[in-house]
């Protein structure tokens, strides 16, 4: 990355008390059946070899340290990765995932050892570059990080005690990391398992439609320790807004990656939810399975039967057990119904699916409606310097609807006294009586804030399209350069929206709103809409220029 100068953090004290950190202790112990690492948590059923701060040299000679759970037994296993940057002994950080069905040996979002060592399985937990005692400085993904864990694969399979096998799982880094130590390709890398993971840190995150919003990835940085520096990402955005090398590198290269793969999505997780559905769609691999769920990626990751199940594909792939998992339905989906009963786990062989079916709805500026057909020409404004102000579109369905898929919007825009506009696009679910539903799932597991609807934004400057990366369902953009908006310039914009599954009620509305802010932001009080945003912001509607949200209908 010659063009772009790198902003480093410095890390968290390794020794700072919110870390945790209890030591650095290169040794084996034998943890014997019965032991309890914490107090009212799971116990281990059978002895488990913990061999902790394995040194492990990189090609570039930077040594990283990593623990290793594995069963006492003399036979060959498979290693199961946990890989992040949080810590491979930092189980009791106060925002682990607390059940008493676990052993607290787990890395927080990884596979519980206390489990999986009993059913023939090591579990590593590296400590990334930079974190903790590990050299080096913390570098995000892309490929640096890709090829540290191609390193860490080849290590560890040709340990006394591997079978030559190796797996990775594990929610959110952990699952990020999958995608790009899948596409180096690393030869004993046999098979992933990405549990809600992102795939393209501008476009899916910290950049989203090209507007910087570093909220989360700022608290993620400072939580980090480490002796050196950290890839500072939000420093980044707000230096280099616009799409460059260092930003390329953090989009993975699916089609490369041709392992097998068990992928698992929400409809709800703002975070990870568009790279999780994108990872499925585009990776190369042609044994891959996905499952929708409807809860929350933590809750939804240690649910005993999906460990199973986890178990069951890692059995078949890195055992070479016949257990039929083949035999798996290739996609299995969830339907959201904010006010009733959700449907989880329908089966399908693909996703959207089978019958989906792309509709247009078009807006009517006159009535404030959507409609099937293209209604006359008319516009509908408001100020792009009130964080509320937004126009508003509703359809009432005559029977139940269910909508599955990859939603996005055509607008006809016009910027009065603003050469640039950041428009926030987003629906929802009103009852009979007009009160919005709020939803029972939420967006991220720290944060247990009601969930209002699915939405996308564009700053609409950088609304040219990427021609290569884009299809007839879901527009990506290019963010290389900005096209300003000329004095009664009427713009074309395209916005993808957040995947979707959810269903309406016969009398049920869908209420699309554009405006300054999402409704999920708006209540979150975050502000990151205006500070593009002056004069008026027009939407023209019908004839000419019919904008319309698509979305996704499952036919009957």
């Amino acid at each position: 990355m010659k063009s772009v100068e790198q902003i480093w953090r410095k890390a968290v004290d390794i020794y700072d008390p919110a870390g945790n950190y209890n030591g650095f202790h290169p040794s084996v112990t034998v943890l014997p059946a019965g032991y309890c690492h914490r107090e009212g948590y799971k116990v281990l059923e059978c002895p488990i070899v913990w061999e902790r701060d394995q040194a492990v040299l990189l090609r570039d000679n930077t040594t990283i340290y990593t623990d290793i759970f594995r069963p006492e037994k003399k036979e060959k296993v498979p290693g199961i990765i946990s890989w992040s940057p949080y810590g491979k002994s930092n189980i009791d950080q106060p925002w682990a995932y607390d059940s008493p069905e676990l052993s607290h040996l787990q890395k927080e979002e990884g596979v519980d050892p206390a489990l999986w060592c009993k059913n023939g399985y090591a579990v590593a937990h590296p400590d990334s570059r930079g974190s903790y005692m590990s050299e080096g400085n913390v570098f995000h993904w892309g490929h640096p990080e890709g090829s540290d864990i191609y390193d860490y694969v080849e290590w560890l399979a040709a340990q006394e005690w591997c079978n030559g096998k190796v797996g990775m799982a594990g929610n959110s880094y952990l699952s990020i990391v999958q995608w790009f130590a899948a596409a180096e390709r690393p030869p004993h890398l046999t098979a992933i398992a990405p549990w809600e993971g992102q795939t393209d840190a501008y476009r899916e995150v910290i950049l989203q439609g090209g507007i910087a919003d570093v909220t989360f990835p700022r608290q993620a940085v400072s939580v980090m320790h480490g002796k050196n520096y950290i890839d500072d990402m939000p420093a980044m955005a707000e230096k280099y807004p616009l799409m460059n090398e260092y930003w390329a590198d953090k989009r993975a290269e699916l089609d490369k990656i041709q392992v097998p793969a068990y992928i698992v999505a929400s409809y709800t997780n703002p975070i990870h939810t568009p790279g999780t559905f994108r990872g499925y769609r585009e990776i190369a691999s042609k044994e891959k399975w996905l499952r929708v769920h409807n809860s929350t990626e933590w809750v939804d990751f240690y649910t005993p039967a999906y460990q199973e199940e986890l178990m069951k594909f890692f059995d078949h792939y890195l055992k070479q057990m016949n257990n039929d998992w083949e035999k798996t339905p290739k996609v299995r989906y969830s339907v959201l119904n904010p006010g009733h009963r959700d449907e989880a786990n329908i089966e399908d062989t693909q996703f959207p699916p089978t019958g989906t079916e792309y509709v247009k709805l078009y807006l009517d500026g006159e009535n404030h409606s959507l409609t099937k057909e293209i209604p006359r020409q008319t516009q509908t404004e408001y100020d792009g310097k009130q964080e509320t102000a937004c126009a508003e579109y509703r359809i009432t369905f005559e029977k139940e609807t269910t909508i599955i898929g990859y939603p996005s919007v055509k607008l006809f825009v016009e910027g009065k006294n603003c050469k640039d506009m950041d428009l926030f696009v987003d629906f929802g679910k009103e009852r009979k009586n007009g009160e919005r539903i709020p939803w029972d799932c939420t967006p991220h597991n720290r944060y247990f804030n009601p969930f209002d609807g699915f939405e996308g934004r564009l700053r609409v400057s950088l609304r040219e399209l990427d021609k290569n990366l884009s299809t007839d369902i879901i527009p990506v953009h290019k963010f290389c350069e900005p096209k300003y908006l000329m004095y009664g310039e009427i713009t074309e914009v395209s916005i993808s929206i957040r995947p979707t599954g959810i269903k309406f009620e016969a009398g049920e509305t869908l209420v699309f709103r554009i405006g300054n802010e999402s409704i999920t932001i708006l209540k979150q009080n975050r502000r990151i809409g205006l500070q593009n945003n002056a004069g008026r912001h027009v939407i023209h509607c019908g004839g000419d220029v019919a904008s319309y949200l698509q979305i996704p209908v499952v036919q009957d």
